[in-house]
C-alpha cells in the first residue's frame, strides 16, 4: 500500500505533458497554464523541466537536456544554468545570477518543511556532485564545488533506539570558498569566506575564513594574514598581462584573427570584428570607446565613467571593482569565460 504523502522522485506526469515541448511552446505553457514568471531569452532543452508552485526564472537561464528542477518555491537568477541530466529537488530552491550547475549533479534527499538549497551568484557545482539539503544548505557567492563532492545535512542508518547516532544539521559554505574534487562535507559544517579545502578531505565543524584545511578529518594548515598571499599592484598587472597573452593565443588557435589598432585590440571572426580597449591605469576619459566596444579596466572605474558607458552602449569588465556590464558582446562573454579560468568572476551591473 502506498504511503500517505506521495514521494515521486521523477515527475512523470509533468514530463509527459511538458518535457517534449520545444522551448518556446514550453515557456508559453508554463506562463499561461502554470503561472510561472519567466524572463526573456530563457531556453529549455528537450526533457528539461521546472516543477513548482511558485516559480521565477530570470533572463537567459538555460535548463539542459533531461534536467529536472522541482520544489515548492523556485527562483533562478539571470544567466544561470542547470546542466544535462542534473536533478535538483528541494522545498525551496534559490539560485543566484550567473550560477552554474553542471552535468549529472544530484541535489535531493528526504524533505522537511525547512529544506532549502541556496546557491550563490557566480557559483559553480561541477559534474557528479551530490548535495543533500534535508536541512538547509547555503552556499555563498563566487564559490566552487568540485566534481564528486559530497555535502550532507543528515547522517543516519542504524537505529537510534540502539544508541547509534542520528544527525540532522544544516551546512553553510561562505563566499569565495573552493572545494576541489572529492571533498566530503558533514552535517553541521560551517566553512568561512575565502577558505580552501584540500582535495579528498572530509570536513566537519567550523573552518575559519581565509584559511586552508586539508586531511581526514580536515585541519587548518594555513590562515590569514598569510593566506592567501597579498599581490602588489605590479604583480596583479603582470598577471593580467599573462591572461591577455593566453587569451589572444587561445582566440588565434580557435580561428579568430587578433590584431592591434591603437588604442584598440581587434578580434575578427568571419565578417564580424569586435574591439577591445584595455585600460592599464589610463584614465577612461583619454580614449572614447564606441557602441558595442568592450573595455577591460585594471583599476576601478568611476561611477561617472560607468554611467557614460551605459548611455553609450559600451560593455565593460572592471577588474578593480570586480564588476561588469549587464550585457555584453560575444567578445565580452568570451573574455569573461576566460577570466573564469583564473578564478576571476565579475558581478553584473
Amino acid at each position: 500500500m502506498k504511503p500517505l504523502i506521495p514521494k515521486d522522485r521523477i515527475p512523470w506526469r509533468h514530463l509527459a505533458l511538458f518535457g517534449w515541448l520545444p522551448s518556446p511552446l514550453k515557456i508559453l505553457a508554463y506562463r499561461l497554464l502554470l503561472g510561472y514568471r519567466i524572463g526573456r531569452g530563457v531556453r529549455f532543452s528537450f526533457g528539461g523541466i521546472v516543477v513548482g508552485k511558485v516559480v521565477e526564472i530570470g533572463d537567459f537561464v538555460e535548463i539542459g537536456f533531461l534536467a529536472i528542477v522541482q520544489g515548492r518555491r523556485i527562483k533562478i537568477g539571470r544567466h544561470s544554468s542547470v546542466g544535462v541530466m542534473s536533478y535538483v529537488t528541494c522545498e525551496t530552491i534559490e539560485i543566484g545570477e550567473d550560477a552554474r550547475i553542471r552535468e549529472q549533479v544530484y541535489v535531493g534527499g528526504p524533505q522537511l518543511p525547512e529544506s532549502r538549497f541556496v546557491l550563490g551568484s557566480r557559483t559553480i557545482v561541477l559534474q557528479l556532485a551530490f548535495i543533500n539539503p534535508t536541512k538547509p544548505v547555503i552556499i555563498g557567492d563566487d564559490t566552487g564545488i568540485g566534481g564528486h563532492c559530497l555535502i550532507f545535512t543528515h547522517g543516519v542508518w542504524l537505529s537510534g533506539l540502539d544508541g547509534y547516532p542520528v544527525t540532522y544539521e544544516p551546512v553553510t559554505i561562505g563566499n569565495s570558498v573552493w572545494l576541489p574534487w572529492r571533498v566530503s562535507v558533514m552535517p553541521g559544517t560551517t566553512i568561512g569566506d575565502g577558505a580552501v579545502i584540500g582535495a579528498n578531505s572530509v570536513v566537519s565543524g567550523t573552518i575559519p575564513p581565509r584559511s586552508m584545511a586539508v586531511g581526514f578529518p580536515a585541519r587548518v594548515i594555513r590562515s590569514a594574514p598569510d593566506f592567501p598571499p597579498h599581490l602588489s599592484d605590479n604583480e596583479r598587472s603582470a598577471l593580467v598581462a599573462t591572461i591577455m597573452t593566453e587569451f589572444d593565443r587561445y582566440m588565434q588557435y580557435s580561428g579568430v584573427m587578433v590584431r592591434e589598432q591603437e588604442p584598440f585590440r581587434l578580434y575578427t571572426a568571419g565578417r564580424k570584428t569586435w574591439r577591445l580597449l584595455w585600460l592599464r591605469g589610463t584614465p577612461a576619459s583619454a580614449v572614447v570607446p564606441g557602441r558595442g566596444d568592450t573595455v577591460l579596466a585594471e583599476t576601478a572605474l568611476s561611477e561617472e565613467t560607468i554611467t557614460g558607458f551605459r548611455n553609450q552602449g559600451v560593455y565593460w569588465l572592471d577588474l578593480g571593482a570586480r564588476t561588469r556590464s549587464r550585457e555584453g558582446s560575444r567578445l565580452t562573454e568570451e573574455l569573461v569565460l576566460f577570466l573564469g579560468r583564473y578564478g576571476i568572476r565579475l558581478k553584473r551591473d
